[in-house]
């Protein structure tokens, strides 16, 4: 008996989630959790108990879970219906696609992972980085598992980039383009929120969504500020996600200026996506009403809004884009900005940004009401 259950097949469940280092508990419910934000937010903390889990992992389960849990399982893993995540398998067979999602993908899944691996060893220096020219994500993250020659890395960066690209509904060509960049940390999304009171103090909140395509954990993310005028020691507070803990780790500060760093626990491992954020008071907007934001890294998505409280008028309104050889163009076209009552609101967006870019953003309103 004890050798029979020793070659016992483990469910193809268990295999995918020790693949993707989803094995213990709190990752999973974690992990639960963001996909069922996707499927329905009333399924949120609705995840299995820790005993049920290993009674779905261990096989004794008969039958299948609550439609729901089938739900989020399945979206969880695209590509698997609930059935196939409750078969016995193993190890290889739990890694393949299912035969309808073979055909053609196959070749597009190993363009992507020959990309992935040649930018591991040698990152280009310009790649090409736009928006998309097509639509119509079509290729399986378990088709990764099914080419030949690549790297355990690639291929792990693989199946995430392309479980990403059905997340995002991103397109064939845009999660090329994600390959390409292999070997960087890529910034998904940046946003910027500043509000601006009356008197020209203001609140600073940055949000980051970061995309590791390199082959090592990002455990830190450096930044700057700098203000006009500051209120001694400008106060820098971090912002978690449920999945990572920040905390800031001050290098350097002036009368006007703090370098730091958020540093991330755990680590942002290869393949994985975190939102990573940080919360600034302290600096104070006098005579020059304008934000200037570099751009370290290539940036899907850019966002800055501005809200200045009191302003009651806005006299002018301006933005511009630096390109990484220094030439100055308007992004004027990506500016909007209205009236909230007394206060000016503007935003500014901008997309597939690279590093050594820059966006500034300037504005005038009566300095009577700063």
């Amino acid at each position: 008996m004890e050798s029979q259950a020793m070659t016992t097949p483990p469910m193809r469940l268990k295999v995918l989630l020790r693949e993707r280092h989803w094995q213990t508990y709190r990752t999973f419910r974690s992990e639960y959790d963001k996909a069922a934000r996707k499927v329905d937010l009333s399924l949120v903390g609705a995840a299995p108990s820790r005993a049920q889990l290993h009674r779905w992992t261990s096989g004794e389960v008969k039958g299948l879970p609550y439609s729901d849990h089938c739900r989020v399982l399945e979206k969880m893993f695209p590509g698997w219906t609930a059935e196939q995540l409750f078969e016995r398998v193993t190890e290889d067979q739990a890694e393949r696609p299912s035969p309808a999602e073979e055909p053609a993908s196959t070749d597009k899944a190993a363009e992507l992972l020959k990309a992935i691996d040649q930018n591991l060893h040698a990152p280009q220096g310009d790649v090409e980085w736009g928006p998309p020219a097509e639509p119509a994500p079509s290729v399986s993250p378990a088709l990764v598992h099914t080419v030949e020659g690549a790297s355990d890395t690639a291929r792990r960066l693989g199946r995430q980039l392309l479980e990403l690209q059905r997340v995002l509904r991103l397109s064939d060509d845009e999660a090329a383009q994600l390959a390409q960049l292999s070997g960087n940390i890529v910034e998904l999304s940046m946003s910027i929120d500043i509000d601006i009171d009356p008197d020209g103090w203001s609140r600073v909140t940055y949000r980051h969504q970061m995309l590791n395509l390199s082959d090592k954990p990002m455990a830190r993310l450096s930044r700057e500020v700098w203000f006009e005028n500051t209120r001694d020691r400008l106060s820098i507070d971090p912002v978690s996600d449920p999945d990572r803990r920040v905390m800031i780790q001050r290098i350097h500060d002036t009368a006007n200026l703090s370098t730091f760093a958020c540093q991330i626990s755990p680590p942002i491992q290869p393949g994985e996506t975190a939102t990573v954020g940080c919360v600034c008071e302290g600096g104070q907007f006098l005579n020059d009403h304008y934000w200037r934001q570099s751009i370290p890294r290539y940036t899907r998505h850019y966002t800055l809004r501005v809200r200045h409280q009191g302003a009651r008028q806005l006299l002018r309104c301006w933005a511009t884009e630096e390109e990484p050889n220094g030439s100055e163009n308007s992004a004027e076209d990506a500016l909007v900005w209205d009236y909230d009552g007394d206060d000016v609101v503007m935003t500014l967006t901008r997309d597939h940004l690279r590093p050594n870019q820059a966006l500034t953003l300037r504005w005038d309103v009566p300095h009577e009401s700063a």
